[in-house]
């Protein structure tokens, strides 16, 4: 198992992500849940189709 020093990039983060917001929860709420940046959660909710 991968130990990466930024936690965005762990595996199964961008899908917890997207059932987050398709669940209702802010952007900021997201972020401080997963611990990641607002602006990393923003992106991923923009590449998704």
């Amino acid at each position: 198992m991968l130990n990466y020093c930024y936690k965005a990039y762990e595996q199964g983060i961008k899908k917890q992500v997207v059932e987050m917001a398709m669940n209702g929860r802010g952007i900021r709420d997201i972020a401080r849940v997963l611990h990641i940046n607002k602006n990393t959660v923003i992106a991923t909710l923009k590449k998704r189709k």
